[in-house]
């Protein structure tokens, strides 16, 4: 019969966190701030959770309501490059490739969920050329492959340190890049990461930037080797650690050394684009990861990778489209035109959008290749498609569901404004619960 975990949860965590972790682990994290490892077996809706775990020779059984979040751990699989980004009006972010259109929907092809036929009105664009950014680094890599160790050490994959420590990797970071991390902790994180940086000390004079989480939120600064000021603050979140779910944070960093812009994103949010104020920009290629941890803090580099980037396309896709009566496209050189998005056609392995516009008697045929992106129109108050269940896909993408049910290698769930969906297991990264309880308080330490 399964173990089931009742009013004795906290005793059994406590046992189990001294177990050995499996070689590949789930990391499930309960309301009330406790967490266990294991395999998750399965998910029925909000009854229960069924969990292998090396504690126990039978399955674990934990109630979903009591769920907070769950980080799926599986090997992984092939690589999808996805040459387009769907974004629907409740801010849902489905990779794949758009394959037809008509006045009424669009046909859009994913690996993870086959062919969706959606409504034009759900979706408020797609990007297109996403997959050109050219992966220069994924990791991190043992510590055979990094300098200057100070204490960090390499966990199944993942790069941990408990105290004060850094370590660091030279020539890893093109002119153009989109610098990529996952971060994770235990108790609570206190971290830094120097980028642009080739002095690569923890101390002394050098222009290089560096991103920081602790216990009061995060900022981002520049260091300069000139002038009387030698920190600049560039970016800040005032959001604490508590405040993330599941105890890790997804962290982008996009920088721009042509125009001297850096973008930085939390959890795929964009937190700020911020211009550097000095002169002389950062030319480094190295990367210094600093633990300022201590007590019961551990900072874990789950996941890191650098990407060259196409800033030019990424501008593009920031100037938006205003009028919300009108269909929009957006080319790779910054034209903008207005009207209505007929059709999408493929001649000869060429796919091209058809596209009215009052300013041009004859519609006209633009190339998908020179799109950077196709916006379209919507209501006055287009459906809110909210739900309390937030996925993250891996390789990017997001999903909201109403209801699901987790088998051995599909999810079945319910998205507010796709209606029923199956998805394929190996594409969920992340899940976490959504409550009006969790918007009212803060995520109790574990």
């Amino acid at each position: 019969m399964p173990a089931t975990v009742n009013a004795n949860l906290k005793l059994l965590l406590c046992l189990f966190a001294a177990t050995p972790p499996l070689a590949a682990e789930d990391r499930i994290s309960l309301k009330d701030g406790s967490t266990l490892r294991g395999n998750v077996r399965a998910i029925e809706g909000d009854h229960k959770i069924v969990v292998d775990s090396e504690f126990s020779s039978d399955p674990i059984e934990l109630r979903g309501s009591a769920l907070r979040s769950i980080s799926f751990d599986v090997e992984t699989g092939e690589h999808h490059n996805d040459p387009e980004l769907l974004h629907l009006v409740n801010g849902d972010v489905l990779p794949g490739s758009l394959r037809a259109l008509n006045d009424r929907q669009i046909l859009f092809r994913t690996w993870y969920a086959d062919d969706l036929t959606i409504e034009r009105t759900h979706i408020r664009s797609v990007d297109f050329g996403v997959t050109p950014q050219k992966l220069v680094y994924v990791g991190p890599k043992p510590l055979s492959e990094w300098i200057d160790n100070d204490d960090w050490e390499w966990e199944n994959g993942k790069l941990t340190c408990n105290t004060s420590g850094t370590i660091a990797a030279k020539n890893v970071l093109p002119r153009q890049f989109i610098l990529r991390f996952r971060l994770e902790w235990e108790s609570g994180p206190n971290f830094r990461i120097y980028f642009c940086d080739d002095f690569l000390k923890r101390t002394g004079n050098a222009d290089r930037y560096y991103f920081e989480i602790n216990s009061m939120g995060s900022q981002l600064k520049r260091q300069t080797a000139e002038g009387g000021r030698r920190w600049h603050t560039l970016a800040q979140s005032h959001r604490r650690p508590q405040e993330f779910r599941g105890h890790g944070i997804d962290v982008e960093l996009r920088v721009d050394r042509i125009r001297r812009q850096i973008y930085v994103y939390l959890n795929g949010e964009k937190l700020q684009r911020t211009p550097d104020p000095i002169d002389s920009f950062p030319t480094g290629t190295g990367i210094m990861l600093q633990s300022q941890a201590g007590g019961d803090l551990k900072n874990i580099i789950t996941r890191l990778e650098v990407y060259e980037w196409d800033a030019i396309t990424e501008l593009r896709r920031d100037e938006g489209h205003e009028d919300p009566q009108t269909d929009g496209l957006v080319d790779v050189e910054g034209m903008h035109l207005s009207g209505s998005a007929i059709t999408l056609e493929e001649d000869e392995g060429n796919t091209r959008i058809v596209f009215e516009s009052p300013f041009n008697n004859q519609p006209l045929k633009v190339r998908t290749t020179r799109i950077s992106s196709l916006y379209f129109k919507h209501p006055p108050d287009p459906p809110n498609g909210k739900a309390p269940i937030h996925f993250d896909l891996r390789g990017g993408g997001t999903l909201q569901f109403s209801s699901l049910a987790l088998k051995e290698k599909v999810l079945e769930a319910t998205h507010p404004l796709l209606g029923k969906l199956t998805l394929d297991r190996s594409s969920l990264e992340r899940l976490f619960v959504h409550t009006k309880e969790a918007d009212s308080q803060e995520e109790p330490e574990p």
